[in-house]
């Protein structure tokens, strides 16, 4: 293994280069070559100044993630940026591409900053449940006071260096060669004699107490509605920077991020980012090329046809936008420069990018437009034997039966990050290559699914309202069910989104005998959902929230009996186990190819909520024990439904995880 650090002297300025591709992830050997580079500059009488920078393509980008799973060893990240704040002759952070995290924390434990101008900054541990904890909570706030440091800390975002937020931190841009601005930088700190400045001496930030503590207190609020753990945290160590000793803050921001750290929402949120790429490492046959995707034709009227030829114009795709009713497609051009006029009222695109957008735009009859374009997408019924080129390759995109190349698009589509990428049985791996490359193309998350047609999200959406109708079946009441979920943390319970979609597609579904189809009892008594003003709920005219209807309840009555309420925890466990159940059953009949897949497909396509990690992940995190008796001990007909998966007792019996599975 190579040097992760490289060690150079030009004038009397030491540049200790970070080389450790692709990211320049601040792992244990790139921890330990920082205090060796800067041991090794100190001790120098030849090195007048140090400039950190990376080699590549960025300045450090943060932590090794991976570590975070492991006993961490040390020199650990504060140590570092310490010894970078203590060093005796000035340090200087050289930034480019992204400086996040971990990577910015040591840019902030420098005395002097200098950036490119395309370079962004930001400190995100809060996507990944954190804090940050290297002081960033402490030095932040000491350059750019409360606001500045919360906007930052508690959005997770990258700033451009020359946005307002970001330039507070820094003392230099440069949009030429970054390594010759910081050398001129340090040439120019010599000659005037300055020497090292440390940040955790600054005073900026502090400079009116009471706006900075009122502005605590108003995020204070605004994050404890929040279910996460780690926004609190963030919002407590920013105020300790004020109040305590430099030291005491260290401290306290350390325990802080070691506490959160330690917590099933951090473990959660790390998992989900590494399913997500995990899922973009695609499966693919060994030498298949992903073509390049620059123009597609989209056949078929509809909302579906409307919305995916939105998102490719939006990708800066040149799209052929083709039906065989040349007012149907009348109809959705006009509709698509509405959707435009919309994004250009609410500052989302200017008039300039909308007019560009719909320049890429060609309409006209199907089979002129499936002609000279690279991909083929079906999203309406009708359109699959419009004549094409043999060589482009077809996908199609609305439900119904794949013999090959499926995408299924989770709503609504246009902001919506997943596309199921359904492999059906006469695939090729070209095809399925050119179905990658849209979805990346469209900065979409491709996830593989080998089915005829159906799609992880829809096998899951059919379990979850199966297991909603055997808790009514059991006597529950279906505001109860949808209430444990939301608290829970699931904004989209099942019998307020079956309302939300309408129910007559769900009454059609099939049920065992002593099972009941809740959905179909709603439809026939004229509660088909939101679009009809009842369903489970009832909808105030005037849009106001959904109420539960007691009629709905005198109904139910009549229809099963009503047992003692279930505790909530228990309501949460058997959806879960549901969910986790289903999930085993797409693992072991070849589906998917990891547990994480369908994470991934139910956080980005059903909006589970991201802090659980997903169903399996959540499952691991509950016990697998626990949902197991769950399942078993629920007293109901539908038994191929609620019995364990073998693959419970497999992993029980080896006292293994789901997880495991994610590294097959």
């Amino acid at each position: 293994m190579s040097d992760p650090i490289i060690y150079s002297v030009r004038e009397g300025v030491a540049f200790v280069a970070v080389s450790h591709p692709p990211v320049n992830a601040l792992s244990l050997a790139v921890r330990k070559g920082l205090i060796a580079a800067l041991a090794r500059a100190e001790a120098d009488e030849t090195v007048y100044e140090i400039v950190l920078i990376g080699q590549g393509k960025t300045f450090p980008a943060g932590a090794d993630i991976a570590e975070f799973d492991l006993p961490l060893k040390e020199p650990l990240l504060p140590e570092v940026c310490d010894r970078i704040e203590d060093c005796t002759k000035p340090v200087v952070a050289a930034l480019h591409g992204t400086a996040l995290g971990g990577g910015f924390e040591i840019a902030l434990a420098a005395h002097y900053r200098i950036a490119h101008d395309s370079a962004r900054v930001g400190l995100p541990e809060v996507r990944l449940g954190l804090l940050p904890g290297a002081g960033g909570t402490q030095r932040a706030p000491r350059l750019g006071g409360a606001r500045v440091a919360l906007d930052m800390m508690l959005s997770g975002q990258a700033y451009p260096v020359n946005s307002p937020p970001a330039q507070v931190f820094l003392d230099a841009m440069t949009d030429g060669d970054l390594a010759k601005a910081a050398q001129a930088f340090c040439l120019k700190l010599r000659e005037a004699g300055k020497g090292p400045r440390r940040t955790r001496d600054r005073r900026r930030g502090f400079v009116d107490p009471a706006a900075y503590q009122a502005e605590i207190e108003a995020r204070r609020k605004s994050v404890a509605a929040r279910p996460e753990l780690a926004p609190q945290e963030i919002v407590t160590a920013v105020e300790a920077a004020l109040l305590l000793p430099f030291e005491a803050g260290m401290a306290l921001e350390w325990d802080l991020f070691s506490d959160c750290l330690d917590s099933d929402q951090s473990a959660a949120l790390r998992h989900a980012f590494f399913a997500e790429r995990r899922a973009r490492k695609f499966p693919l046959e060994p030498g298949q090329v992903v073509p390049e995707i620059a123009a597609i034709a989209v056949l078929g009227g509809g909302p579906l046809a409307l919305h995916i030829v939105l998102t490719a114009l939006t990708a800066g795709l040149v799209v052929r936008w083709g039906t065989r009713d040349p007012q149907i497609l009348q109809a959705g051009v006009s509709q698509l420069g509405a959707l435009f006029n919309q994004a250009e009222a609410a500052g989302g695109l200017t008039r300039e990018q909308a007019r560009a957008h719909l320049a890429r735009l060609t309409t006209g009859e199907s089979a002129e437009m499936a002609r000279g374009t690279d991909m083929i997408l079906h999203a309406a019924r009708g359109q699959g034997n419009v004549p094409a080129p043999d060589d482009v390759v077809r996908a199609v995109a609305m439900p119904g039966r794949v013999e090959e190349l499926g995408l299924r698009f989770a709503h609504p589509v246009h902001t919506a990050r997943l596309v199921e990428v359904v492999a059906g049985p006469l695939v090729t791996s070209k095809q399925l290559a050119a179905g990658l490359a849209l979805v990346r193309r469209l900065s979409k998350v491709a996830v593989r699914v080998v089915s005829e047609g159906d799609s992880i999200a829809g096998r899951m959406t059919a379990a979850l309202h199966r297991a909603a109708d055997a808790l009514v079946d059991a006597g529950q009441s279906p505001y109860a069910v949808d209430a444990a979920l939301r608290d829970w943390g699931w904004n989209h319970p099942p019998f307020e989104l079956r309302d939300a979609h309408g129910m007559d597609e769900l009454a059609q579904a099939s049920r065992a005998e002593g099972a009941r189809n809740w959905s179909k009892f709603c439809v026939e008594n004229g509660r088909s959902g939101q679009a009809s003003g009842a369903g489970v709920y009832l909808y105030p005219a005037d849009g106001g929230a959904p109420e539960p209807d007691p009629e709905m309840e005198r109904l139910l009555a009549g229809q099963r009996p009503t047992l003692a309420p279930m505790p909530p925890a228990r309501l949460v466990d058997l959806l879960l186990g549901a969910l986790v159940n289903e999930g085993a059953r797409l693992l072991t009949e070849g589906w998917v190819t990891r547990p994480s897949d369908i994470d991934i497909a139910m956080m980005l396509g059903l909006e589970f909520p991201r802090w659980r990690g997903g169903p399996m992940k959540a499952a691991d995190l509950t016990g697998l024990l626990r949902l197991s008796q769950a399942l078993s001990r629920f007293d109901h007909a539908d038994r191929a439904f609620w019995d364990p998966h073998p693959l419970f007792g497999e992993l029980i019996k080896n006292g293994r995880r789901f997880e495991a599975l994610n590294r097959v």
